[in-house]
């Protein structure tokens, strides 16, 4: 057991930001600290400071974790929808045509997701800028993008159903979150440049992509089992942008 000067030790966090822990009801007011609470102070540090949540939603979640102990699966929602997503609603045409083809990718596919995920206002507002631009190449990528994907976040789920306990899950997911879609933008340039600039066709590549276009996709298979080794991460969000035509 330790203090919370021996607790601000451990974390990194000077005693002044700890009592504003204490007073916004992070953490409880105790006369002596243990793991558990160097894991709840590493939470709070990664809800702020990367998932940019505010005070409110903070506590929302640290209660949540505090009263009901919910499993993994609701826990994780509750993360995942305070974080900040990109895309406002729209009600015009072009908005309805391009979340109807989002929830037609996830039906084909068999997701069950809730559709009250801010990540679809994300993801209609990406398939409305495609339209806007003309970029049919891109709206035609979408399957494959989904294909590649469901084995990364299946991995990435079991790591943290891996994890000891729910502070450990909630920090993994947001940092996995934020910084994961970060590492896969940057990995997705790298590998553009590496193909770009091998002067070799790509056919294999081009039939697989005309074989997901040509025929409706099955639902997801479970993806094979690799090791919980492997670095992984991902979701969605970040800054919420105003919903206008480019340039507008």
């Amino acid at each position: 057991m330790q203090q919370l000067s021996e607790l601000s030790r451990r974390t990194g966090v000077p005693v002044r930001t700890l009592r504003s822990y204490l007073r916004m009801e992070f953490l409880p007011a105790l006369p002596e600290y243990d793991e558990s609470h160097v894991r709840r102070v590493a939470l709070v540090r990664t809800l702020l400071d990367v998932g940019g949540l505010s005070y409110a939603a903070i506590r929302q979640i640290v209660q949540l974790i505090d009263t009901s102990r919910p499993p993994l699966h609701e826990l994780l929602g509750a993360v995942q929808y305070a974080l900040p997503a990109r895309g406002s609603v729209s009600h015009d045409q072009e908005w309805e045509r391009a979340r109807d083809r989002a929830s037609r990718l996830a039906e084909q596919r068999g997701w069950r997701v809730n559709p009250e995920n801010p990540a679809w206002h994300t993801l209609t507002q990406v398939l409305v800028a495609c339209e806007w631009l003309e970029q049919q190449d891109l709206l035609r990528l979408l399957e494959s993008y989904a294909e590649a994907l469901e084995r990364v976040v299946a991995v990435e789920v079991q790591l943290l159903r891996d994890q000891p306990d729910a502070e450990s899950a909630a920090t993994s997911m947001v940092s996995g979150t934020v910084l994961g879609d970060v590492a896969l933008s940057a990995l997705r340039r790298l590998l553009h440049e590496h193909f770009s600039g091998t002067h070799e066709d790509f056919p294999d590549a081009r039939e697989r992509f005309s074989v997901t276009q040509g025929h409706r996709s099955s639902p997801a298979q479970p993806a094979p089992v690799l090791s919980t080794a492997e670095p992984s991460r991902v979701c969605v969000d970040g800054e919420r942008p105003h919903n206008r035509r480019p340039g507008g």
